[in-house]
């Protein structure tokens, strides 16, 4: 029985795994002799590791088709920013209030990291992006450490998760664009690493240091706003034609 429960854990992560970095792409259709094959699994974990995505939103079930990796929108991209606005604003504001040596000293070190990665270009360097994400993550998760709320932390996380595959997808149709239209690229480039700036993140730890609630949280959701404000500026630069438009373009939400 706990051999079982550990290759159904196991097939769990690697599903999940290829979710997120998009090797299972957005509203791929997910057909149980096919990923049987695939993951060399028999259909009974198969199935209830596609429920378990199911409750993480990661996979939606299809009728009488099974099921299929969760599609990208728009509205949700927005939706995911905003909660995590919510969810992490609170995470921040209650750990600068209970502020403790050992939270301030996780916070201090997490910056340093931050600080010492210069912030990469997003469509020629995957390692030094890479890095760049790691600690970026790593600040966050210094900031609201002090939270001391389980379900918070719990949904922060699966909200940076979601927030990621968006990323990820993004950062891929700059790289295709780089192909067809390389100057439009570089300028969509420069716009999306627009919110990877240090300077809103100096603002952010240096409110947090400070002890000031009110003052973390404005920063925290100016920080937020900076990530929106990216997203729809690239939303006017992206050709019609590109996966990013027709996925996360404003036509994208038009009816046919």
């Amino acid at each position: 029985m706990t051999l079982r429960q550990s290759k159904s854990d196991i097939l769990f992560d690697r599903l999940r795994h290829d979710i997120l970095s998009l090797d299972l792409p957005p509203g791929m259709a997910l057909r149980l002799p096919a990923l049987s094959e695939r993951y060399a699994i028999g259909l009974t974990p198969l199935r209830e590791c596609l429920n378990r995505l199911a409750a993480e939103k990661l996979v939606v079930p299809e009728h009488n088709k099974g099921f299929c990796v969760t599609p990208l929108t728009r509205a949700d991209l927005l939706d995911l920013e905003r909660s995590r606005d919510a969810i992490e604003g609170a995470m921040l504001a209650h750990s600068v209030s209970h502020a403790d040596d050992t939270w301030e000293a996780g916070v201090i070190g997490a910056y340093h990291h931050l600080s010492q990665t210069p912030v990469p270009s997003v469509i020629h360097n995957d390692e030094a992006l890479a890095q760049w994400t790691r600690r970026h993550l790593a600040f966050h998760q210094a900031l609201v450490a002090g939270a001391r709320s389980e379900w918070m932390a719990r949904f922060a996380g699966q909200l940076q998760d979601q927030l990621g595959r968006y990323h990820r997808f993004i950062q891929a149709g700059l790289r295709e664009l780089t192909q067809s239209a390389p100057p439009l690229a570089a300028k969509a480039a420069e716009v999306f690493s627009a919110g990877m700036a240090l300077e809103p993140h100096r603002a952010l730890y240096q409110a947090a240091l400070d002890h000031d609630p009110a003052a973390a949280l404005a920063a925290f959701r100016h920080h937020t706003g900076l990530s929106i404000a990216a997203f729809e500026e690239l939303s006017t630069l992206m050709p019609a034609h590109s996966p990013f438009a027709r996925t996360l373009g404003p036509q994208s939400e038009t009816p046919a």
